[in-house]
């Protein structure tokens, strides 16, 4: 991870920060997930059995042998791998970060998603299609106030989990959750302007 810019880094460590649970010395811990979640049966940071399983029982058994701070860098590490794509859609750090953030909440297809819808408030005619081609491209690099543009994200992010998003459990329970990532996600990224 030293090999990449410094705003990347603590990304990856805000990401692993905002996903992890932790036990009572405040140690990373393993986290069984509801039934109705969807993600499998437990998560680490975010990362769980059923999309990342090879990683999540990597991380799971760190956490068996205490090695806390490396199940840590090893989870950032892997977010940031995972989130790699997003560094073509923008030139500015500030965005780059909410874009990961979206990124591993959603998957590629849905950061696109919620970029597209984010360009749209000045690109009226794009197609949220969630496929970044030359033309998402073109109208992404011109973006020139990324302060403004943040704005755009986190709006963008909301329209897309009320109209895109598949539904997911009892997605209403954790809809404060939700909004309250979506604003740190902002604040974080907004220290990169």
């Amino acid at each position: 991870m030293s090999t990449r810019p410094p705003y990347q880094i603590a990304t990856g460590k805000w990401i692993v920060d905002a996903e992890k649970r932790t036990d009572r010395q405040g140690r990373i811990r393993v986290y069984q997930l509801p039934a109705d979640d969807g993600g499998g049966t437990y998560e680490i940071a975010g990362i769980n059995d059923r999309y990342d399983l090879r990683m999540a029982e990597h991380l799971r058994n760190l956490i068996e042998l205490k090695q806390f701070a490396q199940v840590e860098l090893d989870a950032a590490q892997y977010i940031l791998g995972n989130t790699d794509i997003v560094q073509a859609w923008s030139q500015h750090p500030a965005i780059e970060v909410y874009l990961r953030d979206t990124c591993f909440n959603r998957g590629p297809r849905g950061a696109a998603k919620v970029l597209q819808l984010a360009l749209g408030h000045a690109h009226a005619d794009i197609e949220v299609d969630g496929h970044i081609g030359p033309i998402t491209l073109g109208f992404a690099h011109q973006v020139t106030d990324p302060k403004e543009f943040l704005g755009f994200l986190r709006s963008a992010r909301e329209i897309y989990e009320r109209r895109i998003a598949p539904p997911v459990g009892k997605r209403a329970d954790f809809w404060a959750g939700l909004v309250n990532r979506w604003n740190n996600s902002l604040a974080f990224a907004q220290t990169f302007l």
